[in-house]
């Protein structure tokens, strides 16, 4: 799916669409327009006041636009709101963004929201389609922009709405907007009392509404116009359960435990801690990113997906929520952004396809010659590449110690969870020495193969990859290597101490973590078949150091991520899968358990925006993600299979 930037032309220093010969605002005064018009129109002001302590609030949005509408609202949240711990969601679709330089100079037209502008273009995502999760902790809100047609991505947005800004250019402008299938989606994400707000009083928009279950009135417009509308759902949508639906959490406790401190746990440990929970982390080592989170460098790119599935693709939609963190001054020291090169060579060859035609703009990918790549690899490269440039590699360790500065962080090593207890709303951690060593509401199972030995979580089908990867000293051949190169297997520029990283093995269902001279030739050929003139530059592998652990993986390639329904009730509910029934009810979950295992080869692309998942499913929040891709996701999908085989 192609994004088609906004054409703006500026008439009298003011924003105008090309495409619809529409103003984005009130040439008299936008910004009171959004006061007017959304804020006031939706009683923003007593409702912020009104929240409740560990409650949230979303508002959904059907046109960006120049974010201004987002930024009022944050302003409002800032002056209005009296918890510490509530929170903001804010959801916005928009199928012609603006280019971050046109966004800069519309929203440069006011000076009073200038805070809020600077971070908003500070973490403003890349013009692709499908869902975009910012973050600001600091003022307890979300923000996910959905790129795209409307249409298309509200059935797939997991939410429930409390208030509604039907924004979109006027209707005689873009009448394909203004349609009641729109509004039928609007009313499924809603609830009785969500309330909405539109500039617009057209005749044919009030009997849409009225005919999805909003309750209509007319109020006098802003400005020069005789009037708008709000509304009031008042007959909420029967809505049949998702057979793979996610319970929302029944407990205000915001205390977790998480068992494991490698990318998994740690990612679902930030991501609680922010939202201010109170997070144990347990490890069963001496240290965090002791298992395959643990090499000296975490290379971060993305494959790439065909081009009609991109949109929905999560390692990509991972990717770059990741790079969006990654961006922060506070990460300068931990994550090195050297570009990557991904010879099309070999297997990899296939990549080269994808690139026709993906949407995806060359600031993030573009297909460069051998001369192009050699130049910014900084020697000889034999093959086409696919260019990444905003791809690179974090330090395991120094992410670690960042993410667990935290308050809200506690970690207790060398400590093994054998098993978990539900007793009245908590659940036991409990040691081999029958100990329970932590307890809290909340559960998230993060240790990778681990995961097994525990009964609650042994029959979800994780395989165990062995990898393998070698250190060396540079030299001066070496030493000119500027991005990271992936040809099957992959090789850093120099980094900590002149040493580059070679790897990695991939042998599933080997459980060997010895340091073996067979995979570090294994490394060292592949790297030959590729680049052999590259290869010949190698120091001798008896002077290489290695390293080797073990990953998780499952037989798609995709994570384990949500909430973990009980086995046995699964296959006992869902039996008659094997007879072709098309199920409705909701499995039966173990309450306040859930997972993020199965990362692979990818956890440290995966993990971040698997546990931003995690952390909206136990706060309630509209998902990061669309509902296909966290059905994609969901770790009951294996037993589906299972159960569909047994014909």
């Amino acid at each position: 799916m192609h994004i088609q930037p906004a054409s703006l032309i500026w008439r009298d220093g003011l924003p105008y669409s090309a495409s619809f010969d529409d103003i984005y605002f009130s040439p008299q005064d936008g910004l009171a327009e959004t006061h007017y018009v959304f804020l006031q129109g939706n009683q923003l002001a007593q409702r912020f006041e009104q929240l409740a302590a560990q409650h949230s609030f979303t508002i959904a949005e059907t046109g960006f636009g120049t974010g201004l509408n987002f930024l009022a609202t944050w302003q409002l949240w800032q002056q209005t709101s009296k918890q510490t711990n509530t929170w903001l969601h804010f959801v916005s679709t928009e199928k012609h963004p603006l280019t971050p330089q046109d966004l800069q100079q519309a929203l440069a037209l006011w000076p009073t929201l200038a805070p809020y502008a600077t971070q908003l273009l500070a973490q403003y995502p890349p013009l692709v389609a499908g869902w975009h999760r910012l973050v600001f902790a600091e003022a307890n809100i979300t923000l996910t922009l959905l790129f795209g047609d409307a249409n298309e991505l509200l059935p797939q947005l997991s939410a429930q709405v409390d208030a509604w800004f039907l924004d979109g250019f006027a209707p005689d402008k873009n009448p394909d907007f203004w349609q009641l299938n729109l509004l039928q989606h609007m009313a499924k994400l809603s609830h009785t009392a969500t309330t909405l707000s539109t500039f617009s009083a057209a005749g044919a928009v009030k009997r849409a509404l009225e005919q999805v279950g909003f309750r209509v009135t007319k109020q006098k417009g802003f400005g020069r116009k005789r009037e708008m509308i709000t509304a009031t759902l008042t007959q909420a949508t029967i809505r049949r359960p998702s057979w793979l639906e996610i319970p929302t959490p029944v407990t205000d406790n915001k205390q977790a435990i998480i068992i494991g401190a490698g990318i998994a746990g740690l990612s679902c440990a930030r991501a609680l801690a922010l939202r201010g929970w109170q997070v144990t982390v347990i490890e069963q080592a001496s240290q965090a990113m002791s298992g395959a989170s643990g090499n000296p460098a975490a290379i971060i790119y993305p494959k790439l997906a065909p081009p009609a599935l991109s949109a929905w693709h999560f390692q990509q939609q991972a990717y770059v929520y990741l790079l969006n963190i990654l961006k922060h001054e506070t990460y300068k020291d931990i994550w090195q952004q050297t570009g990557l090169l991904w010879l099309l060579a070999g297997n990899q060859q296939r990549e080269a396809d994808k690139i026709d035609q993906h949407p995806w703009p060359s600031s993030l990918v573009r297909k460069v010659n051998t001369d192009e790549a050699s130049k910014i690899a900084g020697l000889q490269i034999e093959h086409d590449c696919l260019y990444f440039p905003q791809a690179g590699y974090v330090q395991p360790q120094a992410l670690a110690q960042h993410w667990l500065t935290h308050a809200n962080i506690n970690t207790l090593y060398n400590s093994q969870v054998t098993q978990l207890i539900k007793q009245n709303n908590n659940w036991l951690a409990i040691d081999a020495k029958q100990q329970t060593i932590a307890q809290a509401p909340v559960v998230i199972i993060a240790n990778a193969l681990a995961a097994q030995q525990l009964s609650v979580s042994q029959q979800l089908p994780l395989t165990a990859v062995r990898g393998q990867i070698g250190q060396f000293n540079s030299s001066s051949a070496l030493s000119t290597l500027k991005p990271v190169l992936c040809y099957g297997g992959y090789l850093t520029p120099a980094y900590a101490q002149g040493q580059h990283c070679i790897g990695a093995s991939f042998i599933p269902k080997n459980t060997n973590t010895h340091v073996t001279t067979d995979d570090h030739l294994h490394n060292q050929q592949l790297l030959a078949q590729y680049l052999p003139q590259l290869a010949t530059q190698l120091p001798s592998i008896d002077t290489w150091q290695g390293r080797a652990a073990l990953r998780a993986q499952a037989n798609d390639y995709l994570p384990l991520v949500g909430g973990l329904p009980v086995y046995k009730d699964f296959c006992e509910d869902y039996a008659a899968l094997k007879h072709g029934k098309v199920m409705a009810q909701a499995p039966r979950y173990h309450q306040g358990l859930y997972v993020s295992l199965g990362h692979g080869s990818k956890g440290f692309c995966f993990a971040p925006l698997a546990a931003e998942v995690l952390a909206a499913q136990l706060n309630n929040e509209p998902m990061p993600i669309a509902q296909s891709v966290l059905n994609a996701l969901h770790p009951a999908r294996f037993w589906v299979k299972q159960l569909k085989r047994h014909n």
